[in-house]
């Protein structure tokens, strides 16, 4: 039986980390890409030492040519890609709209929704040629509502979200299944370490949380192993909102 091939593009830290250990635990090959190869190679490691199957991969998600070579360097080692988590998204600050220096607003845009789409881009491709795939993007419940004095990171959000519907309208009937997540507030390792310098802010924000607690990434984990292995192909360019109620 061939394994099926799953890529998580930034899958250094975070969110992405988690996801490929819970996909590392399946029947799977799963593919670790982002820039700094040492805590890719470490998580690779955790997995084949768990049973797995796991390789790491460098790549730039600010630059098409280095994701186009990601793309074509797992088509020539493995001949297939079959899911993909696209976890790209990072905050350069906070300040009013009319504050917002330009280079911060453009390099938002670039990681938040063009790397995402230069992921796609190269992604599709391959799996039209292997009979289809699934791919599940990373926005954030900032794309769903207005984010105050975060108007960059938010548009980029917005964008993902977009994006991810166009693109399910377009390959739905290829076998291509395509969804996007919206994490609410998860206690990933920034998380924690912004909440120590600023805990009564965060205490505000959990008391506002109906679950009345933060999400934890195993959680992000397991939505998006199921949405990759077992979601019935009929929910396709949806938006799962993974935040404790906060956007019900």
């Amino acid at each position: 039986m061939v394994k099926p091939v799953f890529l998580v593009a930034g899958a250094s830290s975070g969110m992405g980390r988690e996801t490929a250990l819970k996909l590392g635990k399946g029947q799977a090959h799963v593919i670790l890409a982002a820039r700094r190869i040492g805590p890719l190679e470490e998580t690779a490691e955790q997995i084949r030492q768990a049973g797995g199957s796991a390789e790491a991969m460098t790549f730039d998600g600010n630059d098409v040519q280095s994701v186009e070579a990601l793309i074509n360097r797992i088509e020539t080692n493995h001949g297939q890609l079959d899911g993909a988590f696209n976890n790209i998204g990072h905050t350069f600050g906070d300040s009013p709209l009319h504050e917002t220096p330009l280079e911060r607003w453009q390099s938002a845009l670039q990681i938040n929704l063009s790397a995402v789409f230069y992921l796609m881009r190269a992604q599709v491709p391959l799996m039209l040629r292997n009979g289809g795939g699934r791919i599940v993007n990373n926005s954030s419940t900032g794309g769903l509502r207005g984010t105050r004095n975060m108007s960059d990171y938010s548009a980029g959000k917005w964008g993902v979200i977009g994006l991810t519907k166009s693109a399910a309208l377009e390959y739905a009937n290829e076998n291509i299944i395509i969804n996007v997540i919206a994490p609410g507030i998860i206690a990933t390792e920034k998380f924690r370490e912004i909440e120590q310098r600023i805990p009564e802010v965060f205490e505000k924000l959990q008391q506002e949380t109906p679950i009345g607690r933060f999400g934890e990434m195993h959680e992000i984990a397991e939505v998006v192993d199921w949405l990759l292995r077992e979601a019935p192909a009929y929910l396709a360019g949806t938006v799962i909102q993974v935040d404790g109620g906060r956007t019900a």
